[in-house]
């Protein structure tokens, strides 16, 4: 994982709060050395390290702002994506990688290089144009044979195709 840079004072990538003392407002922001950022959410269901996310309006965060392992069907509930780079339980608060060279979970022969795609499968992409919901901004570094986690380059994510209807 990359270090922070330019930070507000006190982020640990790796921090998550329980959901009865979150440590930041959700939204909140900081550099990270790889020239990504991470941003503090609150989880609206169990997100497990390396699942992409899509970020979403959360009435239940201090700030509003949540986070679901993205999928083929709540990637229409949002065009701006991130990837975490650690466990958060369901209701608790945490830091998910937005740009960078963060690791994300790709599907099996998965190439290099190409477009990336959401899935059926919670927080997996995949080079397969399944669902035609692009991941505009990022490309796998290596060729995998089995699902996995690598890393991939990000400018700065975010999902083209479907209609957005929150953030």
């Amino acid at each position: 994982m990359a270090s922070p840079k330019d930070v507000v004072v006190g982020v640990k990538p790796d921090q998550v709060d329980s959901s009865t003392s979150p440590g930041w407002t959700t939204g909140a922001e900081t550099r990270l050395s790889d020239g990504g950022k991470m941003i503090y959410v609150r989880a609206t269901s169990e997100i497990s390290a390396y699942q992409a996310v899509v970020l979403l309006n959360d009435t239940n965060a201090v700030g509003g702002l949540g986070a679901v392992p993205a999928t083929t069907t709540n990637d229409l509930t949002s065009k701006r994506i991130a990837f975490a780079q650690n466990n958060i339980s369901s209701s608790n608060y945490g830091w998910v990688q937005m740009g960078g060279r963060p690791m994300v979970n790709l599907a099996t022969n998965c190439a290099p290089n190409v477009p990336l795609y959401t899935t059926a499968t919670a927080g997996a992409l995949d080079d397969a144009t399944i669902s035609g919901h692009l991941v505009g901004g990022i490309i796998a570094e290596t060729t995998i044979s089995n699902a996995t986690a690598v890393t991939i380059n990000a400018a700065a994510g975010f999902i083209i195709g479907g209609a957005a209807t929150g953030i």
